[in-house]
């Protein structure tokens, strides 16, 4: 499952082509708080990785989620 796939189911986007880097709760009001903690967990049981309580306070949008997943390791392909 890609980051688009994950980010378009929690949030219903329809549309996967609308969703970019700058997405974020500021540009997509579907964004809620709590929609943010379920993408965390989300992510997190999907590529098998644990955020930092300090990068999940950097996640603040879906740039910042490409930056951490990279520096854990985690393929460029799942941001296609």
């Amino acid at each position: 499952m890609t980051l688009k796939e994950i980010v378009a189911d929690i949030l219903a986007i329809p549309d996967k082509e609308t969703i970019h880097e700058d997405l974020s709760p500021q540009n997509a009001p579907e964004w809620t708080s709590l929609k943010h903690i379920k993408l965390i967990t989300t992510i997190e049981d999907t590529y098998k990785v644990k955020f930092t309580f300090k990068e999940v306070k950097s996640l603040k949008n879906l740039a910042a989620f490409i930056t951490v997943l990279k520096s854990k390791g985690v393929s460029n392909e799942i941001f296609e």
